[in-house]
C-alpha cells in the first residue's frame, strides 16, 4: 500500500481528492490546505493539516500531490523533493525556467519522481492524434488554431497564459515533438489592472514547419476547449467540451488539385468523407494519476517529466517577453537532458 497526501483543495485539488478516493492500492492518508473551511469535505478517515511542513517531514508519506496556485509550486515542490518524495505538480510546475531546472536537479539527487500535470497529454483523443501524427497519417501538417476560453476560474497569482494557455502549448510539445522557433503574443488586462494580470492573450506560434495560434480568456460568456489543424490530407476539429464524439476528421482532396485550378474547384476541397473515431470514454485525470503510481512504483520517467515542463515554460517566458516587448521573441533552446 502506496500512502500518499494532497497539499490543495482549490479548483483541481477536488478532482484529485475525488479521484485519489477511487485507486486501488494506494491510501490518501493527508490533505493540507491553508484554508480550515476546504478541509471540512475531507473523509473522517483522511488526516488534515492546514501545514504541508507536517506531511513533508512525515516519513510514511513516500508521494504526493500538488494542487496549490502556481506562484507557491517551487517553494512546496523543493521542500518535498528534498524529503526524497515523489511528487505530481499541478501545471505550470514553476513560475520561470531556473526554478524547474532546479527542481528537476533536486528530484535526480534524492531519487525522487518528478511529474507535471499536462493532463491533456492523458485525454484519448490526443493521444489517438498523436498516433496518427506518430505513423504520418495526416500528411504535411500546414497550421493548426486552439481556442481555451470561458468564464473562470480567474486567477490571482497568474495570467491567462500561464494558467491556460499552458494546456495547449503542453498538448503541441506531445503531439509534435518539436519546439518553436518564434513566438508572437498580445493580451489584455482588464479585471485586475492592479496586479498587471492577463484575462485574455493571443499567442502564435511559428514552428519550422507549421504556424499555429492560441486564443484564451478566461473571461467569456462560453466555455470553449477546441483545436483545429489543416494537413494536405485532413482538415481535423478536437472538441473536449463533445464527450461523444471529440474528434472529428474530415478527407481533404487538396492534394489532387493543381494550383492554378484552386480557385476554380475550391468547391471540390472538402468533399472527402468525415471520420469521427470511437474514444474510449476514459477520464483524463484518472490516467494521469494512475501513471504517477505506476510510475513510482516500477521506477518509470513519467511521460510528462520535468523536462517537458521546461520545454513549455521556455515557451510560457517568450510569450511574456512578446507582451511585454511589443514584438517577435525568438524561444530559448536549453540542453535539458
Amino acid at each position: 500500500m502506496l500512502n500518499v497526501a494532497l497539499i490543495g483543495l482549490g479548483y483541481w485539488g477536488r478532482n484529485y481528492l475525488r479521484i485519489l478516493q477511487n485507486i486501488e492500492g494506494i491510501k490518501l492518508s493527508y490533505v493540507c490546505d491553508s484554508n480550515p473551511e476546504a478541509l471540512k469535505g475531507v473523509p473522517s478517515n483522511v488526516k488534515t493539516t492546514l501545514d504541508y511542513e507536517e506531511i513533508a517531514k512525515d516519513e510514511d508519506i513516500k508521494a504526493a500531490f500538488l494542487a496549490t496556485p502556481a506562484s507557491t509550486h517551487y517553494k512546496i515542490a523543493k521542500l518535498f523533493l528534498e524529503q526524497g518524495k515523489h511528487l505530481l505538480v499541478e501545471k505550470p510546475l514553476t513560475m520561470n525556467v531556473k526554478e524547474a531546472f532546479e527542481l528537476a536537479k533536486i528530484a535526480k539527487e534524492n531519487k525522487a519522481l518528478l511529474m507535471v500535470g499536462h493532463i491533456y497529454c492523458f485525454h484519448p483523443a490526443i493521444q489517438y492524434l498523436r498516433k496518427l501524427i506518430k505513423n504520418k497519417k495526416l500528411g504535411k501538417v500546414f497550421y493548426g488554431i486552439a481556442i481555451r476560453i470561458g468564464l473562470g476560474p480567474i486567477r490571482q497569482d497568474a495570467s491567462c497564459t500561464w494558467d491556460l494557455a499552458t494546456h495547449d502549448i503542453a498538448i503541441l510539445d506531445y503531439l509534435f515533438n518539436s519546439m518553436p522557433i518564434y513566438v508572437t503574443a498580445t493580451a489584455t488586462t482588464f479585471l485586475q489592472k492592479d496586479k498587471n494580470i492577463h484575462d485574455y492573450a493571443y499567442i502564435h506560434l511559428e514552428y519550422p514547419e507549421m504556424q499555429f495560434a492560441i486564443t484564451t480568456s478566461w473571461y467569456a460568456a462560453e466555455k470553449i476547449r477546441s483545436w483545429y489543424i489543416a494537413t494536405s490530407k485532413y482538415l481535423i476539429k478536437f472538441d473536449d467540451m463533445n464527450k461523444e464524439w471529440p474528434l472529428a476528421i474530415y478527407q481533404s482532396n487538396i492534394e489532387k488539385i493543381k494550383q492554378e485550378d484552386l480557385i476554380k474547384k475550391q468547391s471540390e476541397i472538402y468533399k472527402g468523407k468525415l471520420y469521427m473515431p470511437r474514444i474510449e470514454k476514459e477520464e483524463p485525470l484518472m490516467k494521469q494519476v494512475e501513471h504517477f503510481i505506476n510510475c513510482v512504483r516500477f521506477s518509470k520517467e513519467p511521460l510528462t517529466n520535468a523536462y517537458q515542463a521546461i520545454r513549455v515554460i521556455s515557451i510560457l517566458e517568450a510569450v511574456e517577453e512578446s507582451i511585454k516587448k511589443g514584438r517577435k521573441i525568438r524561444v530559448k533552446s536549453y540542453d535539458i537532458e
